[in-house]
């Protein structure tokens, strides 16, 4: 929970399932250790992807949810854009990644300006690739590159031998969450360049298709090749 540029308060879970029981419950806790009533809520920003289909839905759902009760504005946050808000080097390669499965990740490339604020400026859009597609995008710039984000979990060993040494620096465990209050803080620039933003427009943001729709397209192009 974002109040100013104060965090009142933040919780974090790294489990892949039981999103839908255990959301609802985090959000009341939270509220009421911040001394805070869900009405004192003005606005919800919510990570709508990449990342996790499952997740993202339930994610997306309930903000939708609870911003047409409580008549708010709802606004998406890229999951990768937010990872990249942690890093305040300017300069500096900023390559949040996510493991996406399938021999690839969702990956995208940003820099910090030199001059105040410091803004975060898109080198790459958010896209799924393979890594070696990745390490070929970022060899055509000369700046150190600052990788994060959970796909680390799975492709630091070949991100290291991809460039030469020093130039690559890995993000530790703690940045390799994408943490509720980042999302927060990007969520609060999106609403300023949306202020009518509402939660009718708030839609899942995937970069490929989730795979039980692609496995079931290719079940039916089988069907259909033998009949």
């Amino acid at each position: 929970m974002l109040q100013s540029d104060t965090v009142l308060s933040e919780m974090t879970l790294n489990f892949k399932k039981t999103h839908s029981e255990r959301l609802m419950p985090l959000i009341d806790r939270m509220l009421q250790e911040s001394e805070k009533d869900i009405n004192d809520i003005n606005c919800i920003a919510v990570a709508a992807g990449p990342g996790s289909f499952t997740g993202i839905r339930i994610g997306v759902a309930t903000a939708r949810g609870l911003a047409q009760a409580l008549d708010i504005p709802a606004v998406p946050v890229c999951t990768l854009q937010a990872l990249a808000e942690a890093i305040y080097a300017p300069g500096v390669l900023i390559c949040p990644l996510l493991d996406a499965r399938r021999n690839q990740v969702y990956a995208a490339i940003y820099r910090r300006n030199n001059e105040k604020p410091y803004k975060l400026e898109t080198l790459a859009n958010p896209i799924a690739l393979s890594v070696d597609d990745l390490l070929a995008m970022i060899m055509k710039y000369d700046d150190q590159v600052v990788f994060l984000g959970e796909g680390l979990n799975s492709y630091s060993g070949k991100l290291e031998e991809g460039f030469p040494p020093g130039r690559v620096l890995l993000s530790p465990a703690p940045f390799r969450l994408c943490r509720a209050a980042l999302i927060a803080i990007s969520g609060r620039s999106v609403l300023y360049n949306n202020p009518d933003s509402s939660y009718l427009d708030l839609l899942p943001r995937y970069l490929r298709r989730p795979e039980a729709e692609r496995l079931a397209d290719e079940r039916g192009s089988t069907s259909k090749g033998g009949t």
